[in-house]
């Protein structure tokens, strides 16, 4: 057999097992992998599940940049592995600033949600009106408590604080979010209220950045006070002291005493 012909043969091997990979479900570099396809039907009314004493937290978290001020998730991470010894706890901030009926358009994030085990979906990000003028529809943040509850995780409203000085902001948006558990029950965690109880009992804390719109350190410690109660039902005026947070002793107690009476008044779950 000459050189020639055998290397015919050798390409026409290499041609013909190429063609069968191809066949089988190969790909070549750079081919676009198929997009997973994604549930978007939902039943109305199912319960809210109840994942407070799960030894493994799981917690998802869609928002804009209120939830990214000072490590937010941390906190509530840090919070959950204090309050609760033993167990494991995660927090993982979706990609994107953005608002929750954006989030619902582009799938991406209906995708993660589908796509691992969750215990528990942080929803903020309802669009509304800072005059309180105009009315933002609310029907995709509804949807997404319907998808969570469809993977028995549970939800949780995450209504935004007021901006400094404004004293009727926060349980405006508060309510926003109440007619949003009205129409499918989820949790409703008073982020908003907080902020208020807190600085009623407690004028000289600093709770808003020098912007008077996103949290300081206070601010986020107190709305990470919030959410832990809300995930776990642990008393937020139990937690013990966390040494490695720059605010002193005291302003943690006064923290977690406007976040522990504020969910006395306006228990987050239906459990």
């Amino acid at each position: 057999m000459s050189l020639l012909s055998a290397s015919k043969q050798l390409n026409l091997i290499m041609f013909s097992t190429l063609w069968l990979l191809a066949s089988c479900g190969g790909s070549s570099d750079g081919a676009a992998a198929p997009v997973k396809e994604v549930n978007t039907n939902f039943p109305a009314g199912l319960p809210v599940p109840d994942n407070r004493f799960v030894d493994t937290y799981s917690v998802l978290i869609f928002g804009n940049s209120h939830v990214r001020s000072h490590n937010l998730a941390d906190l509530v991470v840090q919070m959950i592995q204090t309050g609760r010894p033993g167990a494991k706890a995660t927090a993982e901030l979706a990609a994107g600033i953005l608002f929750l009926d954006e989030r619902f358009n582009n799938q991406n994030d209906l995708r993660l949600l589908q796509s691992k085990t969750w215990t528990h979906l942080i929803l903020q990000g309802q669009k509304y009106s800072t005059s309180g003028a105009y009315y933002y529809p609310t029907d995709k943040t509804v949807t997404w408590v319907k998808a969570s509850k469809a993977q028995q995780v549970t939800p949780i409203l995450f209504p935004e604080h007021p901006t400094s000085g404004n004293k009727t902001e926060g349980m405006r948006v508060h309510q926003l979010h109440q007619s949003i558990q009205q129409e499918e029950n989820s949790c409703l965690a008073p982020v908003g209220l907080a902020w208020d109880k807190a600085l009623e009992l407690y004028p000289e804390l600093a709770l808003h950045s020098s912007d008077g719109n996103h949290a300081a350190l206070a601010g986020a410690f107190l709305s990470a006070l919030v959410l832990y109660q809300s995930i776990t039902g642990n008393n937020a005026d139990t937690l013990p002291q966390l040494s490695n947070i720059g605010l002193s002793a005291q302003s943690q107690q006064q923290l977690r005493q406007a976040a522990a009476a504020t969910l006395q008044q306006y228990p987050a779950c239906p459990f």
